[in-house]
């Protein structure tokens, strides 16, 4: 297999005809590539399956294009301009802060500087081999006094540096300033690690550097560019810096331990906490409230709303208590926008119709697909069914290396491994790609932001999952398929699309169908499912595990979404105590469950077990016979097993599971229509249905392992079908498409799309 040497992203997931796509493409090698626009149907490359199916489509962008390679620049940090040279006196000046590393003793790392790293220009706060140092330079020689005592992982210190022409001298002193809730460790262990130290070389005079004031990194010299280039990423947390223009002392040190902050002379001094509201911390933008304007942006979406220095374990909203959340949470790997440059843009014509698309990129043996949905024209609708489809969940997904590098990953998915050469680039070159909501900073913190513009390496239409088979984007492609098979007229449209339109959007249409995976969700979508379905729409649910993680996306940048994970369910990483409250929102994070709006409320069905070794099937319920759905199994047997074959897992019932549940809000009309079984061990309950862990809660023991199919009216003539696995859709084209899976499928699409009510129960 050939290694990646070409890759791309897109600038939005969703464009409308009339509207602009732009594409950023990188080539490693020299020379030129070969772009061509195509349609996506199918991409499940099983063997007993229709195989992967394009079509290639006419455009503008098609044809050879110059190969570049491309640089992303990887790591939060926040960048302060200073044209004028303000932040960067020759006179005497101090700098004020609190820290709290999370990764002191690996490389080098740039805490707050105004400093070009290549000709050592300028001064900077720095991190080396564990130990804080603080430098001045002349593009010659540099000063530098450095702390002999060690910081301590996830310890909070106060720290005063500072510079005075008078004397020659630099100073540096830390004091950790540790109460009982904002470090890893209490008073009850004294930390020995204050320090104060100065040091004297009278020739050396700070030069202006070429480089903006950083909190999280050091820039490299020479923007040639235009750009910013920022080595030494910090990963921890900063709370409150400022400059003073002034020399200090070790006075204002004591005054800094004490939490006084009227230092005197402040040239800056940025509040992180500053701009906090009902609605959190809706901008990127940094405060400077000293009144002298130098406010900064944060770049590469820096964890926002934590916990601070001051911080008392008392109140856990930072919306209620901004004065204890004034920190911000730095890592070498974060990244929101690869911001490469553009490399060409696709004006829709009017004449596309709504589908799945990507732009294939090739060069050599290497090639990418870049996928983008088209919508039809804003505000219309041009066919009677909809496929929403979840581009929150598979943003939450995006780059995933759960496998690889989680140690219990294969125990989960009870299955090994099967990677293929984007998991080992994703793996060799993570801090290119970025991370999933699945994975861990460099320092063991969960990831809260993921991003669409980058390469999403496993939301390709061919791409496997590590643990073999179909999910998320390629796993949704069999319902594509199945759709162009039997001649549906559909339009598409993305999560994205349905947060800025509302229900309004739903309501152009007599039936919407999800995908196989629509976990993460935000408030205004779950508004909008249950505004429509109690307004006459028809829904159906075709996949499982949906509705389930509270989403929200940043007001000043849709295509970044933030994911807190905590207290219980199905979660790869917890949320640490006090920062369960989306920065970007300000509401809780968690389960919909626990904010009283479990899926079964809206779909009547929700998120009971999961399991990835194989899957199992339906079996009617006596539900089935009932005279108001038995139309439901038109064309199927008597008691017929139901999708006990497929191209995911083998079956119809599998990967993860829904149960119906009047106690969560399954509306008490619902007909239970099939369960499923044929549920190894390896399916377990989900943690939210775990008062005490105890044996028996598995597929081979426990009644709470199963798929339920579902079927329920609403007022006005709407209703709700629910399939409720995500493997569902990867039977519908076992058998050249006959089988009794695509048969209930048919006879559900049909009846919903109609311009009459759906069957009432």
């Amino acid at each position: 297999m050939s290694s990646i040497s070409i890759r791309g992203y897109c600038d939005e997931p969703s464009v409308a005809p009339g509207e602009t796509v732009t594409f950023y493409v990188s080539a490693d090698n020299p020379g030129e590539y070969h772009a061509q626009l195509v349609r996506l149907i199918h991409g499940d490359t099983n063997p007993v399956g229709p195989g992967f199916k394009a079509e290639a489509i006419d455009s503008s962008i098609g044809g050879l294009h110059p190969a570049v390679a491309q640089r992303t620049q990887a790591g939060s940090y926040v960048e302060i301009p200073d044209e004028d040279g303000a932040l960067a006196p020759s006179t005497a000046f101090g700098l004020q802060l609190f820290l709290w590393p999370t990764t002191p003793g690996s490389a080098r790392q740039g805490v707050l500087s105004r400093w070009s790293d290549d000709d050592r220009r300028g001064w900077c706060l720095t991190i080396e081999d564990g130990c804080l140092e603080f430098t001045v330079g002349d593009g010659i020689d540099t000063l530098t006094v450095r702390s002999d005592k060690p910081l301590y992982t996830e310890a909070w210190y106060a720290v005063t540096a500072g510079f005075d022409p008078e004397t020659g001298q630099v100073c540096l002193f830390q004091t950790p300033v540790v109460n009982s809730v904002n470090s890893r460790f209490g008073p009850v262990f004294p930390l020995d690690s204050t320090f104060k130290g100065e040091s004297r070389a009278s020739a050396v005079r700070p030069v202006v550097a070429d480089a903006p004031v950083l909190v999280g990194g050091l820039a490299e010299s020479g923007r040639s560019d235009g750009r910013t280039w920022v080595t030494a990423s910090f990963n921890g947390k900063v709370d409150s810096p400022q400059i003073l223009g002034r020399a200090v002392s070790e006075s204002d040190q004591r005054d800094l331990v004490s939490g006084r902050s009227d230092a005197g002379a402040l040239l800056a001094q940025w509040s992180f906490s500053e701009g906090i509201g009902p609605e959190g911390i809706p901008t990127d933008r940094v405060h400077d409230v000293s009144g002298n304007d130098h406010h900064g942006q944060c770049v590469n979406q820096p964890d926002r709303a934590m916990t601070g220095w001051n911080w008392q374990g008392r109140e856990e909203n930072f919306v209620h208590a901004p004065d204890q959340y004034g920190a911000i949470w730095f890592h070498e790997d974060s990244l929101d926008d690869c911001r490469w440059d553009p490399s060409f843009s696709l004006t829709i014509p009017d004449s596309f119709r709504s589908g799945v698309y990507a732009v294939h990129v090739s060069q050599g043996p290497s090639e990418d697909y870049i996928p983008f949905f088209v919508t039809p024209p804003r505000g219309e609708a041009t066919a009677k069914i909809l496929f929403l489809i979840p581009t929150y969940s598979y943003m939450a997904y995006a780059n995933g290396q759960i496998m690889q590098n989680a140690d219990a990953g294969q125990a989960v998915a009870g299955h090994v491994p099967v990677l293929d050469q984007r998991d080992i680039e994703l793996h060799e070159r993570h801090k290119e790609y970025g991370l999933s909501t699945y994975d861990y900073h460099v320092d063991n913190r969960g990831v809260a932001y993921s991003s669409w513009r980058r390469p999403i390496l496993n939301m390709r239409p061919t791409h496997r999952q590590e643990f073999g088979s179909l999910w998320q984007f390629p796993a949704d492609l069999h319902l594509i398929d199945w759709l162009e098979e039997h001649d549906y007229h559909y339009d598409v449209a993305t999560d994205h699309d349905l947060e800025r339109e509302g229900s309004e959007l739903l309501k152009r249409y007599n039936v919407v169908m999800t995908g196989s995976h629509a976990e993460y969700t935000s408030w205004q979508i779950e508004d909008a499912w249950e505004e429509y379905l109690a307004s006459g729409g028809r829904g159906m649910y075709l996949g499982s595990n949906a509705l389930y993680w509270i989403t929200s996306a940043h007001p000043e940048k849709p295509y970044v979404i933030e994911v807190r994970k905590g207290e219980t369910g199905a979660k790869a990483w917890q949320a640490r105590p006090g920062e369960l409250y989306h920065s970007t929102t300000g509401e809780r994070g968690g389960l919909w469950r626990n904010r009283a709006r479990p899926p079964q409320k809206i779909w009547g069905t929700g998120f009971t077990s999961f399991g990835f070794d194989h899957s199992g099937y339906f079996v009617p319920m006596p539900d089935s016979k009932d005279p108001e759905t038995s139309w439901i199994f038109e064309g199927l047997e008597n008691d017929e097993r139901i999708g006990d074959f497929g191209l995911v897992g083998g079956g119809a019932a599998g990967y993860e599971l829904d149960r119906y549940d009047l106690s969560l809000g399954t509306p008490p009309n619902t007909r239970l229509l099939a369960s499923s079984y044929g549920h190894s061990e390896n399916y377990t309950v989900v943690p939210e249905d775990m008062l005490f862990p105890h044996p028996g809660l598995n597929g081979g023991e426990s009644s709470l392992v199963r798929a339920d199919i579902t079927y329920f009216s609403t007022p006005h003539g709407g209703a709700m079908f629910s399939s409720s696995s995500i493997s569902w859709l990867g039977s519908l084209s076992w058998n050249n498409y006959k089988n009794n899976v695509s048969q209930m499928m048919h006879n559900v699409l049909r009846q919903f799309e109609k311009d009459e009510p759906a069957p009432e129960v």
